[in-house]
């Protein structure tokens, strides 16, 4: 049986088998091998002819048919318009050679793409997007921020070869310690505080908190640290007033550090008046107070009014600024005030630490005053005062009586 052979190929070498037909009782038929090339609607035949259907420059070249047994040859050379012969395929260079790209915040980071063989343009975008970033084969980013992590593609194209294309992924290396209050005021009647932060970064951070003297150590009964994922936790139970001021939550990794700072204050508990004892001085009393609080007492706000009257009559007391002996946090004070006899009275005092005044009493004080001034006996101070005065005078009589006697 006759048959035709097409190739595609400037040299012989080089000449690629693209159709073979055999002779069929006299009509020429594709061989099985090229069918699939008939199915795909690229190639045809009519007869002995050759039909190459969609044309692109990739499609020129010298097409031969050959007869197997004459051996005669026949070369038809295509040009497709607007095209030129195809060239090698693109070979790209990318560093680094795994695409993948690491850099800390704020640093810069360089991805390389570079085409062998091939005077072709090469574009960057990023994955997903058409939008080009830069062109040429190096692309910079001068300082890198957390938004940049991501994938980035090279485009290599020479306008006859198949573009070529590589990925790169970024990753950005950082440390960021957030914190919802740059303040946490502790509860003087349970004597605690929760300082709270969150922890984030790439690699995954360490974190560690600090006070005034240094970290704070993992096992401090007074002081329970716990995590949750990126939730850091600072318990502070059973406070003392050494326990007020700043506190540091502290992250780092390889690439980088951050912190932030919470400071630690308290407001006064609530006020619980002791008693209101006549002075001596007509309708004059001195009301006594006392008072758990963290921090020293700056002045305490004395409001008072007679219970038959809606007006409210207040005083500002200087505040206390030690607490009273064999304790850290209990303060008294006390203030004289002038009533009108006859009179019902309740008392509120708030007391003010800084600029946190404490919560209001949990039982108004009141008391009422008597019609007539209430005697209060001496003490036995007075008694002392008045006998050595006595004693004084006693020990003047002689000279007295002499005088008189003159």
């Amino acid at each position: 049986r006759r048959s035709i052979f097409w190739f595609k190929g400037d040299t012989v070498e080089g000449r690629e088998l693209v159709m073979q037909l055999m002779s069929v009782k006299g009509n020429f038929l594709v061989t099985r091998q090229f069918q699939d090339a008939i199915r795909s609607g690229k190639l045809d035949t009519r007869n002995t002819n050759l039909i190459i259907n969609d044309l692109s420059p990739e499609d020129s070249a010298s097409y031969t048919c050959s007869l197997a047994v004459a051996g005669q040859t026949v070369t038809h050379t295509l040009t497709v318009e607007g095209g030129r012969r195809q060239a090698p395929p693109l070979m790209l260079t990318a560093l680094p050679t795994d695409g993948r790209v690491s850099a800390g915040e704020g640093f810069p980071a360089t991805l390389s793409c570079v085409v062998s063989g091939s005077d072709a343009a090469v574009s960057w975008h990023r994955a997903g997007s058409a939008q080009v970033l830069s062109v040429g084969p190096i692309f910079n980013i001068y300082s890198v921020r957390r938004e940049d992590e991501g994938s980035y593609v090279c485009t290599a194209d020479n306008g006859i070869s198949r573009p070529a294309s590589f990925t790169f992924d970024l990753t950005v290396e950082y440390v960021d310690v957030e914190v919802d209050q740059t303040e946490v005021v502790a509860s003087t009647e349970d004597l605690t505080a929760l300082l709270s932060c969150t922890v984030k970064g790439s690699p995954e951070p360490l974190m560690s908190w600090y006070d005034s003297q240094g970290p704070i150590r993992q096992n401090d009964p007074r002081r329970r640290v716990s995590s949750r994922g990126e939730f850091h936790y600072l318990q502070l139970t059973d406070m003392k007033p050494s326990d007020l001021g700043e506190y540091q939550c502290y992250g780092y990794n390889e690439k980088g550090r951050d912190r932030e700072t919470i400071t630690v204050t308290a407001a006064p508990g609530p006020v619980r008046v002791l008693d209101a004892e006549p002075t001596g001085k007509g309708f004059t009393y001195r009301v006594s107070w006392e008072v758990n609080s963290l921090s020293p007492i700056n002045y305490y706000y004395f409001a008072y009014r007679e219970l038959s009257s809606d007006f409210v009559m207040t005083i500002n007391v200087p505040g206390t600024r030690d607490p009273v002996s064999g304790s850290s946090t209990m303060y008294h004070a006390s203030t004289e005030v002038t009533f009108n006899p006859g009179q019902s009275y309740e008392i509120m005092v708030t007391p003010v630490s800084g600029n946190k005044p404490g919560p209001e009493q949990k039982e108004v004080f009141r008391f009422s005053v008597p019609d007539e001034p209430v005697q209060v006996a001496s003490t036995n101070e007075d008694a002392w005062k008045w006998w050595k005065m006595s004693m004084t005078l006693l020990s003047r009589l002689p000279q007295v009586a002499r005088i008189m006697q003159d």
